[in-house]
């Protein structure tokens, strides 16, 4: 057995090998002991996995990581590692001199092994701030509950939740708003930051423009959340929002580790150099509404996770046509009260009036064009093509007062006063300083009822950005998404004829929901060939969407060495606004050597990874809809062949990539029955398979 600290992250990876007749399914128990004393106690531990199989870790699989303890799957004869994280009882002074005793155990606790290693590591280097009583505002934090503060915890708090023994936590219950608060620091040079925040929390650096939400995926976990220069900065935390106000928090602690020039540079080359296009959609709307939005600035700091991710195109959602508007309009009524929302939870109807704030006291428009520019950002205006939110809040004038003028709850394109109307509302925009507009048919493509009935609105749409075009003396670009060929409605999208009139700039194929993933491009490309339209497919970031990184970018490599140039990311927010890894990941793709290093990064890692299978989460609490796929993923083992099996009948088999259950169309809605049901997940594996099995729910259709 051997240790070594790993030099990124600090935390101790301990290499042992499994005896050769180990079962299949072994137990490893990890215990440590201060050098010498014979006290043991169960060590903070994680297997060696990747950040994919971490973000889709079932909580039952993770739930005895912190009291030692974990599962191996097909480990005979192999190395395994182990990852121990030191903080806080075994770092004594910074320095990490203790014992480690590693049992294997197989079916029945049978004893195989017992492992003992001495680990010595001098971490005084490393700073961790979570003495959260040496804020800079003493006033606003107690260790107790009292108005206008936030709690002190620690495990000997009375019902607190502090998930390390001998750690300490930062907490608020929400419902009322609470001040910033800023934690010292008298650091100089790059650092890597990582966080554990169990309940979620606002951090920036006092420098920022913006604070960023971490959130830990299981109790313990620590998130690379970036690393930057620290000369002169403070950690500022803030409080966490909802739709329904100030939300509960909660922080155990950030860890400072130093890098020195060969880190930095492992880190930053990591994403390679820019040669892709990426487009991302970016949606006040969504943002707003669990915020609290008070000026400008607000859009300034979300456009900077934007520069951050390195995006080519920021496509901004100002509304859909036939509902109020998300910008300062004057052609269309503007959202100023309460909205409705997407099911959060178990809530099916959530409504508030945050976004409405944000019409009343911004201008959306002029703050993206504005900040965009400042920040040298490509931004398009981007407009729904239809969606009237009949009775709903959200529900605009123009389908109020002219019912006629709607199909369900779509304006009808082929209504010429429609046209006119729409056409007005991007006059609007181009007057506001647009350089650049999109329109969405994907969604919601029920207000075009033929070919004929788009294209000739594309002409009228290309003759006034050109009109516009010609007093700024280039090209208003336009870029249009719409339904794949054999999605719904697919057939009213002539998309050949817009880009051979050279109508729009930018070609989007996509899919409706979480279906098409791996939809055929050739179409698509034979249809821009010699002609200036370029062609972006699209991945959906969306909950429903690929999980991600792995198959996110396994699919964004297929299109690559396709010779696609780029890609556009719907629902591109939540990576660029989500979890750090994932703004990473999307800027990793912006070049094509960045990819192609994840992938042999993946290939080098994979053997020495702990092997398992896992399922992409239902994006709703009821189970997995006809509308959406699931999707798997094995870890340790190569890609290779899949078999699948549903309440003990085969239903799927897999050579390789890509591993969904159901084709990727309409048909594939009825692959899940509605219930609950047995699935068993089973891959090549040597002369083997790795299995697991799993209980699933589908939910009613």
């Amino acid at each position: 057995m051997r240790c070594q600290t790993d030099p990124l992250t600090r935390l101790i990876h301990i290499v042992y090998r499994v005896p050769a007749g180990a079962p299949d399914r072994l137990v490893v128990r990890c215990a440590w002991s201060p050098r010498g004393e014979g006290r043991w106690q169960p060590a903070r531990v994680e297997p060696l996995i990747s950040e994919t199989a971490d973000a889709l870790m079932p909580a039952d699989d993770a739930a005895g990581w912190l009291r030692g303890e974990l599962v191996e799957w097909r480990a005979a004869g192999l190395e395994r590692t182990l990852v121990m994280n030191p903080y806080p009882e075994a770092l004594a002074g910074g320095v990490v001199d203790i014992d480690v005793r590693i049992a294997l155990q197989g079916d029945g606790d049978e004893a195989l092994a017992c492992l003992d290693a001495a680990v010595w590591s001098d971490q005084r280097d490393v700073v961790y701030l979570d003495d959260w009583s040496t804020v800079l505002q003493p006033e606003a934090v107690a260790p107790e509950a009292r108005p206008g503060c936030w709690r002190l915890e620690s495990a000997s708090t009375p019902g607190a939740a502090a998930v390390v023994a001998g750690g300490r936590r930062l907490a608020s219950d929400g419902g009322t708003a609470l001040p910033q608060l800023t934690m010292p620091m008298a650091l100089r040079g790059p650092h890597a930051l990582f966080v554990c925040a169990s309940g979620g929390v606002r951090l920036r650096l006092s420098g920022d423009l913006r604070s960023d939400r971490l959130a830990s995926l299981r109790a313990g976990h620590e998130e690379l959340w970036r690393w930057a220069r620290l000369d002169g900065q403070h950690l500022v935390v803030r409080q966490s929002y909802a739709y329904t106000g100030p939300a509960a928090s909660a922080i155990e602690y950030v860890k400072a580790v130093p890098l020195d020039d060969a880190l930095v540079a492992r880190l930053e080359g990591a994403v390679g150099t820019p040669d892709r296009f990426v487009a991302a959609y970016w949606e006040p709307y969504s943002y707003a509404f669990a915020d609290d939005v008070q000026d400008m600035s607000w859009h300034l700091q979300y456009l900077d996770a934007y520069r951050e991710a390195d995006v080519s195109l920021v496509d901004t959602q100002l509304g859909r046509f036939g509902m109020k508007m998300v910008f300062e309009s004057r052609v269309a009524d503007q959202l100023l009260y309460q909205t409705q929302g997407d099911p959060i939870g178990a809530v099916a109807h959530p409504r508030t009036t945050n976004v409405g704030r944000m019409q009343q006291y911004t201008n959306t428009l002029q703050a993206t064009l504005t900040f965009s520019r400042m920040l040298g950002l490509n931004a398009h205006a981007n407009v729904g093509a239809t969606n009237c939110y009949p009775g709903s809040p959200l529900q605009g004038e123009i389908s109020k007062q002219h019912p006629e003028w709607r199909r369900g709850g779509a304006l009808r394109y082929e209504v010429p006063e429609v046209r006119q109307f729409i056409l007005d509302v991007y006059r609007e925009i181009l007057e506001g300083g647009a350089t650049g507009l999109s329109i969405d048919f994907c969604r919601y493509p029920e207000g075009v009822d033929t070919a004929a009935t788009a294209t000739g609105f594309l002409r009228e749409l290309r003759a006034l950005a050109d009109d516009y075009g010609q007093r700024l003396g280039r090209r208003i670009a336009i870029l249009v998404r719409f339904p794949l060929a054999d999605e719904r409605l697919g057939e009213r999208f002539d998309y050949a004829a817009w880009a051979r009139e050279s109508l729009v700039d930018y070609l989007c194929p996509s899919s409706i929901q979480g279906r098409f993933h791996y939809a055929d491009m050739a179409p698509y490309a034979k249809a821009v060939a010699g002609t200036a339209c370029v062609l972006l497919p699209q991945l959906d970031a969306l909950a429903w969407g690929l999980p991600r990184p792995g198959p996110f970018l396994w699919r964004v490599r297929q299109l690559y060495d396709q010779g696609f140039p780029g890609v556009y990311i719907y629902q591109g927010d939540a990576m660029v606004l989500g979890r750090p890894m994932l703004r990473r990941c999307l800027r990793t793709m912006r070049s094509t050597a960045g990819v192609r290093r994840f992938w042999e990064e993946d290939e080098r890692l994979r053997p020495q990874r702990s092997k398992g299978i896992y399922l992409s989460r239902p994006s709703r609490l009821e189970g997995y809809h006809v509308w959406e796929r699931l999707h798997l993923w094995p870890e340790g083992v190569p890609l290779g062949e899949m078999e699948v099996d549903l309440d003990g009948e085969r239903i799927a088999r897999f050579d390789g990539p890509p591993y969904l259950i159901g084709s990727q169309d309409h048909s594939g809605d009825t692959a899940l029955p509605p219930g609950e049901h047995a699935l068993r997940v089973r891959v090549g594996d040597g002369d083997g398979w790795l299995e697991r099995a799993f209980t699933i729910t589908v939910a009613p259709r």
